[in-house]
């Protein structure tokens, strides 16, 4: 089994399109934290600055046309924006860890490319006639197929490692390697204002990210198994990916939404106390993901283990 994953990394490696993707990755994660730091404005009284946020947050809670999401992030803002003043707790310094926490969004780049990945891992073999000579070999349709699979899972994992380390190399040049033990303001999951481990919390959210990235990866890694057409994998998942974005927003007013795993794809909400029902907790959304990730799994197991290769 070892053999046949170490095979099938060596096919994604060699292939122009995972440098082309590579290549991308960290470029647009480098260029998102360049840019970020060019456009820093230097802030000389964080009291008034806090001030001024509170005043914001509190017209933007006027505005009629706010989404149920955005309105909760404005009042956590304005929770900790009050916070601040009332316990006279300055704002931590720029540091890596805060900016990789801000920079959320760029986990999503990655299951954009992870999609890609995977859509083309099984259909591949099929246009172009090799699954004939994977399947001659003396290894189990089920290690053949589920190689391929983990290689793919790895290969994400990979992409998440390389966003974390080249934002945080990108804010170290610009403020220092970090304190590990810096702490900041959060809200935990009773909607307190607290203090925690800023470090703890990166780690955390990019560390649990990777189940809905392995989620996406297995749901385009089912599709392309199926169909044997990469590029209606890539629709499909990518569709189904912007889709779920909106579902997060949708599960606020409609509770049976928060069993599909597209409304339990996001981590950050967590970290940031926006879950899209109350009675959501991080453990509940994680469930539903794996339980998802079990099946999509399986289903690619029963049509390809019955699929003719002629």
């Amino acid at each position: 089994m070892i053999g046949l994953i170490s095979n099938e990394m060596m096919k994604i490696v060699n292939r122009k399109l995972t440098w082309i993707i590579l290549f991308l990755l960290i470029a647009i994660t480098a260029g998102s934290f360049v840019m970020n730091k060019l456009t820093e404005e230097p802030v000389s009284d964080w009291r008034a600055e806090q001030s001024e946020l509170i005043e914001r947050y509190q017209g933007q809670l006027e505005i009629d046309e706010l989404s149920p999401q955005m309105y909760a992030d404005t009042e956590n803002k304005l929770q900790i924006a009050n916070y601040r003043l009332e316990k006279d707790i300055a704002p931590v310094s720029e540091n890596p860890w805060s900016a990789l926490l801000r920079f959320s969004g760029l986990i999503e780049m990655v299951i954009i490319f992870a999609i890609v990945i995977a859509a083309d891992v099984v259909s591949r073999e099929y246009t172009s006639g090799t699954i004939k000579l994977l399947l001659i070999r003396p290894h189990s349709r089920a290690k053949i197929l589920f190689s391929k699979y983990i290689s793919v899972a790895v290969f994400a994992l990979c992409m998440l490692a390389i966003v974390f380390v080249t934002g945080y190399g990108v804010s170290a040049m610009f403020y220092g390697f970090g304190n590990l033990g810096t702490k900041d303001l959060f809200l935990n999951a009773g909607g307190e204002v607290t203090e925690m481990n800023v470090f703890l919390q990166t780690v955390k959210m990019y560390g649990l990210s990777f189940l809905p990235i392995l989620s996406y990866v297995t749901l385009s890694f089912a599709i392309s198994t199926i169909l044997r057409n990469s590029a209606l994998a890539v629709g499909i998942s990518l569709f189904i990916m912007i889709v779920g974005n909106s579902i997060i927003e949708a599960t606020s007013r409609i509770s049976w939404l928060k069993y599909l795993p597209f409304a339990n794809s996001d981590i950050s909400l967590y970290i940031f106390h926006l879950p899209a029902r109350p009675e959501m907790t991080l453990s509940f959304s994680l469930t539903v993901l794996a339980v998802y990730i079990a099946v999509f799994a399986g289903l690619s197991w029963m049509v390809f283990k019955k699929r003719d290769t002629a």
